[in-house]
């Protein structure tokens, strides 16, 4: 099917004149002025192009042309006129935002010329906005399966209150987080795991989907702390071998019934144990191991110590304490840990959005840089 024209000029002689010059050629429509113009676009489009003269009573072609602009943003617009004044042109161009500025008398040759050219950049935008409006689509529901893969709820039955959130600088990303419940050598475990995938956006949201099954399936079935982050290294490194990407992760098994508290790191930052009764932050670091992926028979180190009713776990990647705002000051680790104390006798989900309350007024008016995540859980027996 031809892509359709349409001409507004108040003079119904060039409009006839036009209409024989073009009939076996263009698709053509014309209008004798502004408002029959956009009448037409409401109810005869879309037009590929659209030709208007400038001087018309009551609506002169810029104020067309804008209004063009907003019913048909894909629609080309070309400014037809015997005016030679300069700021019409100009006003043109800024406020019509058109393709092409041509003055009268002009020659069909070279009105079909631009009309061509107008056909062509009609075809490209339009390309464009459908491209540009599936990514969209595809982007939202990548995100929604995402935001599906997050855990909800605090576990409260065996004793653990939990809450987790990821804040993504783009729709999707490759921060992650997790807890599940693990029951090896029949006793009952809870896992939790915070982990960083290298860069961000999509590519890292599907890394981020892998590890999380190698991780599940992996705690299910290795005997311990260390040989589940190991398994999933093995697994991790299969799929970014050629890519270059990898995954920080700190992996820890609480369990309730002896207090104990079992903790890997690969390449994660440590998490921090807080005791209020105490008001003392301990650092669960240990060595570090290599992140996921960098070696596929990489060993890790797991560690191991009691934990008291009411202390407080917490565990994040470096998009929180590296945030910065718009005076180029980082949200910083002191301000986090003032939170947590100020915050302790509340539950997991309270201090959790106390955190991200205070981290989205500390970066106003700015958003988030970097992917961030934050885990809180509050070991309550």
């Amino acid at each position: 099917m031809p892509e359709r024209v349409l001409i507004v000029d108040d003079d119904p002689l060039l409009l006839a004149s036009l209409r024989r010059q073009f009939r076996r050629r263009l698709d053509l429509d014309t209008a004798a002025s502004g408002e029959e113009g956009i009448r037409a676009v409401r109810e005869r489009g879309p037009f590929a192009v659209v030709v208007t003269d400038y001087c018309m009573p009551r609506m002169n072609g810029v104020e067309f042309l804008k209004q063009v602009r907003q019913l048909a943003p894909e629609t080309v617009r070309v400014l037809l006129t015997g005016s030679a004044d300069l700021n019409a042109a100009v006003r043109a161009v800024n406020e019509g935002n058109i393709f092409r500025f041509l003055l009268k008398p002009c020659p069909a040759e070279s009105l079909q010329e631009v009309l061509e050219e107008g056909f062509r950049q009609f075809r490209r935008t339009r390309k464009e906005r459908k491209f540009s409006r599936r990514t969209r689509r595809w982007l939202a529901e990548a995100m929604e399966v995402q935001q599906g893969f997050f855990p909800s709820g605090g576990n409260r039955e065996t004793g653990l209150d939990i809450a987790g959130r990821s804040c993504f600088c783009d729709p999707t990303g490759g921060d992650y987080y997790d807890y599940f419940d693990v029951g090896r050598e029949g006793r009952r475990r809870v896992a939790l795991a915070v982990g960083d995938v290298s860069d961000h956006g999509l590519p890292s949201a599907l890394l981020m989907a892998s590890a999380r099954a190698f991780l599940r399936e992996a705690a299910a079935h290795a005997g311990g702390a260390a040989a589940v982050v190991s398994e999933v290294n093995r697994q991790f490194s299969r799929d970014v071998h050629t890519s270059g990407r990898f995954m920080t992760l700190f992996y820890a098994e609480i369990e309730p019934d002896s207090r104990r508290l079992t903790w890997v790191r690969a390449g994660h930052e440590p998490a921090w144990l807080y005791d209020p009764e105490k008001d003392r932050f301990e650092e669960l670091a240990g060595e570090g191991g290599l992140p996921l992926g960098v070696l596929p028979e990489a060993g890790y180190a797991e560690y191991q110590r009691g934990y008291s009713p009411g202390e407080i776990l917490l565990v994040a990647t470096d998009g929180i304490w590296e945030a910065q705002n718009r005076a180029g000051a980082c949200f910083g680790k002191a301000i986090l840990k003032d939170l947590v104390r100020a915050h302790a006798h509340r539950g997991a989900a309270e201090i959790l959005g106390a955190v991200l309350e205070e981290l989205e007024r500390f970066l106003r008016p700015l958003a988030i840089q970097d992917d961030a995540t934050l885990l809180v859980a509050r070991l309550e027996v």
